[in-house]
């Protein structure tokens, strides 16, 4: 969705104020479903409450109790409309709202003139409503001009929000797959030249990787389930590459965890990242072991490898920045990335996040 921004005055908005397009059932549910806070509506009474009270010392003391109901009856009013508009933050019900609150404000003030003998009182009660009248139609076409502004802001964020999460999304799309592509098909070609029998066996598993992880990217959020399958069909080619003796790697991986929403791509970007850093310098090879459980309200991925582990001074390649950048993006400081030596050498990566299952959301 995206929302025009206006340059310079709407000279419309002074004959006819609000919004001129009501907000769809979609964009009410993602900006607009939250109520009115309490400290708002606390703030609101107290003022209204002050108003009052400063109002009746200044009316004439024989039509107090008669400027007090109509008081009353005009803050119910206000407080009804309010509430309505509130849902409804737009032209067509604001106008709707105020010539219904002046319509009623009318019948009081011709009911007040007609009851009151003392046309001085009459006077001063009839200005006094009149004027508190107009203050409310003028704060419900200030609330709806701020709630109108206030979803039209969220709705910009989420417009830009999963702009950045797309982009994010094509970035670590293009940074897994293709320098292991390419490797891959530079070692097939070379075993099928030589008729190596490993050329076969790597052939398949590069094939369940591509099945695996074509359609991977497609999707905004997907189960680790999905991906867990990309990641295996990733380590069954690197073994196939690397050689039984060099990688050693095994999946444990709790159910909860695996029915988890993430984006695409977290755990294949870490398991390649401790292949490439951790297994494939050593010539003595190593193993690589991803772990996933469900920890109350937040799940925990980790990949460990027992690799060199990562220096002191180690900083985030193009990966990780990319994974901290859609955790973010996912779940906000909910979500962390903690890269850290393992208690037995090597390196350790962790994600942690809010636990969403299917049809969930954050």
């Amino acid at each position: 969705m995206t929302t025009e921004v206006r340059r310079g005055i709407d000279w419309g908005q002074f004959w006819c104020p609000g919004r001129r397009d009501p907000f769809t059932a979609d964009e009410m549910a993602r900006a607009g479903s939250d109520p009115p806070s309490p400290t708002l509506i606390a703030v609101t009474c107290l003022n209204v409450a002050l108003v009052a009270f400063v109002v009746l010392q200044a009316a004439p003391a024989a039509q107090t109790a008669r400027l007090a109901a109509a008081l009353a009856a005009l803050v119910a009013g206000c407080a009804w409309a309010a509430r309505w508009l509130w849902w409804r933050p737009w032209r067509r019900p604001l106008t709707i709202a105020s010539i219904g609150m002046g319509f009623g404000l009318l019948v009081v003030l011709l009911g007040a003139s007609a009851r009151i003998r003392d046309r001085t009182e009459a006077y001063a009660v009839v200005f006094t409503l009149a004027l508190c009248g107009v203050v409310a139609i003028v704060l419900l076409t200030l609330l709806v001009l701020w709630r109108a502004q206030q979803i039209e802001g969220r709705l910009r964020e989420q417009a830009e929000r999963a702009k950045a999460i797309e982009m994010a999304r094509r970035l670590a799309s293009a940074q897994v797959e293709p320098h292991f592509l390419f490797n891959t098909l530079a070692s097939v070609q070379h075993w099928v030249q030589t008729r190596d029998a490993r050329a076969a066996p790597m052939l398949e598993a590069l094939t369940g990787y591509l099945r695996a992880t074509l359609p991977l990217f497609d999707r905004p959020l997907l189960p680790a389930a999905d991906e867990l399958r990309a990641v295996e069909r990733y380590l069954q080619v690197m073994q196939a590459r690397l050689g039984a003796e060099r990688l050693q790697w095994r999946v444990e991986v709790e159910k909860d965890a695996s029915r988890a929403q993430l984006p695409p791509g977290l755990l294949l970007t870490l398991v390649e990242n401790a292949v490439t850093h951790g297994i494939e310098p050593q010539l003595r090879g190593g193993s690589v072991v991803v772990r996933g459980a469900r920890r109350g309200d937040d799940v925990v991925f980790e990949v460990d490898d027992n690799g060199p582990g990562p220096g002191a001074e180690a900083s985030d390649g193009t990966g990780l920045a990319n994974v901290r950048q859609r955790l973010a993006l996912h779940a906000g400081e909910r979500a962390t990335l903690r890269v850290a030596r393992g208690p037995a050498g090597g390196c350790t990566a962790e994600i942690r996040l809010p636990w969403t299952g299917a049809g969930e959301s954050t």
